[in-house]
């Protein structure tokens, strides 16, 4: 952040830069504004600070690159700005329109909807574990039947029982 005995002249700078802006304006006849603007019509401040920090260093001031973050801190910078972005017909510094609330609740439906497949994803990888494991299980359940019938195939043929170690587990 610059000293605070710099804001002064800093600001001092900015009117001047607006009112250059604000006199382009009228002379293009006030079609296209001279501020730079976002999509939706906002005034974009990083691009107007970024243009204001050109033109302070060709005129031999300087202007730290930080200096959109005034616009946000000093209420006086973005007044400023306001007053000429007004008047060409865009949306002030920090405005938000009725419409965010909706984007607002679009956003976090999508969060929520985000968070649900998550959840859904990491129950189907469990399942599938499960089902993994379920299979394994009747795969030797199936086997153990197998080796029981095979030895009680043979009892009945031969009437003799026979001890045998059953090793299936």
């Amino acid at each position: 952040m610059a000293r605070p005995a710099t804001l002064p002249a800093l600001l001092e700078e900015l009117r001047t830069y607006l009112d250059q802006k604000d006199a382009e304006w009228d002379q293009g006849g006030r079609v296209t504004a001279t501020l730079p603007a976002t999509a939706d019509g906002k005034v974009n401040v990083r691009s107007l600070m970024r243009e204001f920090r050109d033109w302070a260093t060709d005129r031999g001031g300087s202007v730290p690159s930080s200096a959109w973050q005034y616009v946000y801190a000093n209420k006086e910078w973005a007044h400023e700005i306001n007053a000429v972005a007004v008047a060409q017909g865009l949306k002030a510094v920090g405005s938000r329109t009725p419409d965010d609330g909706a984007d607002d609740a679009a956003q976090s439906r999508m969060a929520r909807l985000g968070r649900d497949v998550k959840v859904q994803s990491e129950g189907h990888a469990q399942a599938k574990a499960r089902i993994a494991h379920l299979e394994r299980e009747l795969s030797a359940k199936e086997a153990e039947n197998q080796r029981l019938r095979e030895r009680f195939a043979l009892m009945r043929r031969t009437g003799v029982v026979m001890r045998v170690e059953d090793t299936g587990e």
